[in-house]
């Protein structure tokens, strides 16, 4: 599975490492707005009725409308814009809020990501992740692909297919060519991974497509997001 190989290492282990021991949700609390003091965890939609999956994605398109420079972004200013109770994960020098579909097994997570021994890496995302790679991702696709690429051009962000990344299949053995007596070898073949990115000034926004499952046709032709990242 290609695209599941993208995910930022980061959020692999947010999303999956530490939510594997997390405590049976408690319906009657809430958090502030500021959960750097809280271990992580993921929450449910009994504890968040309002963050759905679509809402988050919603919050994270709000977030990227609102950088007109790569710079703007910072902690405070994702706080303030997404108005997710962010935790503090020392051991990855980010911040994020997970949210869990338990009948489902998928985790939506969002993260900001700054280590400053690293500025380059700064970055935020919005992933949805399965352990089971053959999920159908039917609860997590509200907004699908064409959705979040409707709402970035509508922000006047360009699609840039000149950044596209590519794949190279495994060079095959040498054949004899029949009509010289040589051997020769087959041209490498590519393949175009499942990333697109879409550009506004310093701000780059990539987005890992998916299908919605393996079968029947339609749903294996509907595109869904598997993770939006600005870098």
């Amino acid at each position: 599975m290609i695209a599941r190989k993208l995910i930022l290492p980061v959020l692999t282990t947010l999303a999956l490492s530490a939510c594997a021991h997390a405590p049976a949700p408690d319906s009657k609390k809430t958090m502030p707005m500021n959960a750097s003091a809280k271990a992580y965890r993921p929450h449910t939609l009994d504890e968040h009725p309002d963050l759905t999956p679509e809402e988050m994605g919603r919050r994270m398109l709000k977030l990227i409308d609102s950088l007109t420079s790569f710079d703007e972004l910072s902690l405070e200013r994702v706080r303030e814009v997404t108005r997710l109770p962010l935790y503090d994960i020392p051991e990855t020098t980010s911040h994020g809020f997970g949210m869990h579909l338990p009948a489902s097994g998928w985790r939506y997570v969002f993260a900001y990501y700054n280590n400053p021994k690293s500025p380059d890496l700064k970055n935020i995302s919005y992933n949805f992740i399965n352990k089971n790679e053959a999920a159908d991702m039917a609860p997590v696709c509200t907004m699908d692909y064409d959705a979040y690429v409707t709402a970035l051009k509508g922000m006047g962000f360009q699609e840039r297919e000149d950044m596209a990344q590519y794949e190279t299949y495994p060079t095959l053995p040498p054949r004899l060519n029949e009509r010289t007596g040589l051997l020769e070898t087959p041209p490498p073949k590519f393949r175009r991974l499942p990333v697109y990115f879409f550009t506004r000034k310093s701000v780059v926004v990539q987005i890992t497509r998916w299908r919605e499952a393996d079968a029947p046709d339609e749903k294996l032709r509907h595109a869904c997001v598997q993770s939006i990242a600005v870098r």
